[in-house]
């Protein structure tokens, strides 16, 4: 089934206009993702493998993000996602919004939530994920420094954002 994607503009706005996942975008025309940073009250963050049918880098290990569908905002999205992908349904109020990171033509909208969970409250999106982890925030930071598909502003804003917590 495709997925039906609302398109925004360079203001970060959406132009009325949809399209499928995948289409390549006209110039100033932005699809819009979602980020979740996993904090459990361990101070462990959850990582996952992305699953090795996936045609994008494939057994990679990331953070919890997708694609925002048509009519969603992104702290909707943000939540689908974790609930779809890892298994947990994430208390609304306790998102906190980071920042918005523009990358070639995608917005990615990030979110931090810290929540009591372990592995075991966690189940995982067969199609999409083959692993999931629970990391130190020293282990994200490495992964986030090798992550190449992200920009140098993603990087540096989440490394400032999790080096100044406790």
């Amino acid at each position: 089934s495709m997925e039906w994607l609302d398109i925004y503009d360079e203001h970060g706005n959406r132009t009325g206009k949809t399209a499928e996942r995948g289409t390549f975008l006209s110039k100033g025309e932005y699809f819009l993702c979602a980020h979740v940073i996993l904090e459990n009250t361990d101070g462990l963050f959850l990582i996952q493998q992305r699953s090795d049918t996936k045609a994008t880098r494939p057994g990679q290990w990331d953070i919890t993000a997708g694609a925002v569908d048509c009519g969603e905002v992104s702290l909707d999205g943000a939540l689908r996602e974790a609930k779809e992908e890892v298994g947990l349904t994430l208390p609304r109020e306790k998102m906190q919004f980071l920042f918005r990171d523009k990358r070639r033509s995608c917005y990615h909208d990030v979110y931090y939530i810290q929540i009591p969970f372990s592995l075991q409250d966690c189940t995982m999106q067969e199609s999409e994920v083959q692993d999931l982890r629970l990391v130190t925030k020293k282990e994200l930071l490495d992964l986030l420094e090798q992550m190449s598909h992200r920009s140098p502003n993603y990087k540096r804003r989440l490394t400032e954002f999790l080096s100044h917590r406790s």
